[in-house]
């Protein structure tokens, strides 16, 4: 229950007071909405395969249709690499290298990721920079555990290179074709310069928050130096912040909200569904979105499959706009010819909905059905990453691909990983409805969709409100497109070790 001061707080503050309290009552009454879902979508069933000669026919229709196209690449990129090295700040804080054994603390079961970083520790992109720091100083080291102890104190708290508290995307962990040490945001620039080679802007947009664009833009103009005076002149970047209005509140486990040390209520970030907003704002026909640490140098493979994605895209587009101008003309064929294309594309039969209705109602509801933003979503085999996948899903009476949150999967029968494939966030997303108007992208999200997860701060659980995800409840009445990709197309670090895979 919020108080007199918590209320004048709020104000003070800018906060939205009624929607405070309608968190507060969304937590206190645990009032999540329990997806209902059918199976996992699989190969001919809510996910299609091309050929490779498919892939770059429409590869080679994206390039052709592109250019006239205004078409923006976006990356949430606000996530900090804290996590990334939980194992080492622990081997910091617990190994004493006067007093305890390196080789039991290696072969500890607890200890695996940290095993597998020192048994590999050459390989890794920064470990000759951290080296040379440490000759530098002329440091002098007792035994293996000491060298080890210094090393990754340079590597997390260097004021100059280390990398703890440090946004994954200017992380230097990646090595390009000459040898040196690259960022995620450079790779991502890199990548949109081919990707968008055929257009005269290769446009990018970086959410992050607000205390990190200085060092988003040093990094930026640290790149811009290196390139081209033509490459120069096309890229165009863009950063954006969360907007605040969307921040939570969280609970304790006694079911108080937290506070800071004054008693005032401290708000979080409310997940990427809160970049609905942001892209909201985009004036672009259509958007390719990528996580920040998916991407690695020179990697033709990725941009041939976004290009796919995109050509896919630009084609299905086309035939749904030809459609909707047949059903709106009411022509003799076009109620059968848009049932085969649903069939065929989204992997619904509408049939039976339409039997026992006039034809009038018929082409009625086949435009209500097409008229709504189409994505087409890239899906890879599942190997048991953490994240969510494709899923059929009983939404408003009917059958809906949805991508699926493993914690939305709580409260189903069903496990994330029985399912065939997950999703790495790679996408095509339009933005403009077929007469080429801005979509009103919050009629198609899920409000219901809100997310309940539980977060460890200052060794205290708590439970935090999320916003319908980006590429779940946020778009949850969208059309979407489930393509297989390459695995290989895919990267994630969820931890440091991930460098090497």
């Amino acid at each position: 229950m919020l108080t007199k001061r918590d209320i004048s707080y709020l104000k003070s503050i800018n906060k939205d007071v009624l929607l405070v309290e309608q968190q507060l009552n969304f937590f206190k009454e645990e009032n999540v909405h329990n997806l209902s879902v059918a199976r996992p979508a699989s190969l001919g069933d809510g996910i299609h395969k091309f050929s490779l000669k498919e892939q770059n026919e429409f590869k080679d229709f994206f390039d052709l249709n592109s250019s006239s196209l205004s078409i923006t690449k976006f990356i949430p990129a606000s996530g900090l690499a804290s996590r990334m090295f939980y194992f080492l700040r622990d081997f910091i804080s617990n190994f004493k290298v006067s007093q305890d054994d390196l080789d039991s603390y290696l072969i500890d079961s607890r200890n695996k990721d940290f095993q597998f970083f020192v048994n590999n520790i050459e390989a890794f992109p920064f470990y000759g920079l951290i080296k040379k720091r440490l000759n530098n100083s002329n440091n002098t080291f007792d035994n293996r555990a000491d060298f080890l102890y210094q090393f990754i104190e340079v590597l997390l708290k260097d004021p100059e290179i280390g990398m703890e508290g440090i946004a994954k995307g200017l992380l230097p962990i990646f090595i390009d074709l000459d040898g040196y040490d690259v960022t995620g945001l450079e790779l991502h620039i890199l990548e949109s310069l081919i990707l968008f080679s055929n257009s005269s802007k290769a446009k990018i947009h970086f959410t992050l928050d607000a205390d990190q664009i200085q060092s988003f833009i040093k990094a930026e103009n640290s790149l811009m130096n290196k390139l081209s005076v033509k490459d120069q002149n096309r890229v165009q970047i863009e950063y954006s912040f969360q907007d605040a209005r969307t921040d939570s509140i969280a609970l304790l486990e006694n079911k108080s909200m937290l506070r800071d040390s004054d008693g005032e209520i401290i708000f979080r970030k409310s997940g990427h569904g809160a970049l609905i907003e942001n892209i909201r704002r985009f004036k672009a026909d259509l958007i390719f979105i990528k996580t920040v640490d998916s991407i690695k140098p020179n990697d033709m493979e990725s941009v041939d499959v976004q290009k796919f994605m995109g050509g896919l895209y630009l084609n299905r587009y086309d035939q749904v706009a030809d459609l909707l101008v047949e059903l709106k003309k009411q022509t003799k064929t076009c109620v059968n010819e848009s049932l085969a294309f649903i069939r065929e594309n989204l992997h619904i039969d509408l049939s039976e909905k339409l039997n026992q209705v006039s034809f009038k109602k018929q082409t009625i509801i086949m435009r209500d059905f097409l008229n709504r933003p189409l994505r087409v979503c890239g899906m890879i085999e599942n190997e048991g990453k953490p994240g969510g996948g494709p899923f059929w899903i009983k939404q408003d009476d009917a059958l809906a691909l949805q991508i699926v949150e493993a914690v939305e999967l709580q409260s189903s029968k069903i496990d994330l990983d029985k399912a065939s494939f997950f999703n790495p966030v790679n996408m095509v997303c339009g933005l403009k409805d077929f007469e080429g108007e801005p979509w009103d992208l919050d009629e198609f999200i899920d409000s219901r969709r809100n997310l309940i997860s539980i977060k460890n701060i200052n060794s205290q659980s708590i439970k935090v409100l999320e916003l319908p995800g980006l590429w779940n409840g946020s778009m949850a009445y969208w059309n979407s497109i489930f393509v297989q990709i390459p695995k290989t197309t895919f990267r994630s670090l969820k931890t440091i070790n991930d460098c090497l895979e």
